[in-house]
């Protein structure tokens, strides 16, 4: 039966400064397609190290997708942007460079999958009430992001509860948190709401997911001032909990 299982591995952009590597990996067993990308900002190693340990994997059911290192550019300068914020460009904007090719590759890849994940350290850590300028609902770190608690009618036709989705997760990694200051949280971006205090998350790789390709996607966000260990064990329970 692991015969069936098939592995691919695709280079976009070959020889260039912005090499994409996509690994694909097919179950013995049909099912569902997770998508993984990791270093959309290159200055996140917590995410981008996570994804490279899933592009070798082999699956008794369903399918991956890895794209570990979408900004090489950037991760090789440790900088969030080259050109500009990669992750702020599945807007159309009318400015072509690198990263509008790289992401023309991902927004195919996006809609190609039933799920996808993006790997990000974030500043500060999430809370939905006010503690201190580090701990507040404008950060980003220890959090699982949504653009919305609910998807209806994502592509397969059903309403899926992204809220509930996040939280069973949560409550999987959070086993493995001792800290109670270091513990995830779901943070609802709430983006198409006129009232959202994350605007700009209107041109993000998540809000493409959720409006254009209608997949449950949520963005894994690990503090940046954390261990690097930490932050990758982070990423891997998160991963393995979706």
């Amino acid at each position: 039966p692991a015969e069936a299982a098939q592995k691919s591995h695709t280079v976009f952009f070959e020889g260039e400064e912005n090499e994409l590597h996509v690994y694909r990996i097919k179950g013995t067993h049909p099912g569902k397609t997770l998508l993984i990308i990791g270093g959309i900002q290159g200055d996140e190693p917590g995410g981008f190290l996570a994804a490279d340990f899933y592009a070798e994997f082999m699956l008794e059911k369903g399918n991956l997708i890895v794209v570990p290192r979408a900004n090489f550019p950037s991760i090789l300068k440790k900088e969030r942007q080259i050109n500009q914020d990669m992750n702020r460009k599945f807007s159309d904007d009318n400015i072509f460079n690198y990263e509008t090719k790289v992401v023309g590759v991902l927004k195919k890849l996006i809609c190609e999958s039933d799920c996808f994940l993006n790997l990000h350290e974030g500043s500060g850590i999430y809370s939905p009430t006010w503690d201190s300028d580090v701990k507040n609902p404008k950060r980003f770190g220890q959090s699982i992001i949504a653009d919305n608690s609910m998807l209806e009618g994502s592509k397969n036709g059903e309403d899926v509860n992204l809220a509930k989705s996040a939280g069973a997760v949560i409550d999987r990694i959070n086993l493995n948190i001792s800290n109670a200051d270091h513990l995830f949280h779901f943070n609802n971006h709430r983006t198409g709401d006129p009232a959202s205090i994350h605007k700009e998350q209107l041109k993000s790789a998540t809000y493409y997911a959720h409006t254009h390709c209608r997949i449950p996607a949520f963005g894994v966000e690990s503090a940046k001032f954390l261990p690097l260990e930490q932050k990758v064990r982070q990423h891997i329970w998160a991963i393995n909990g979706f």
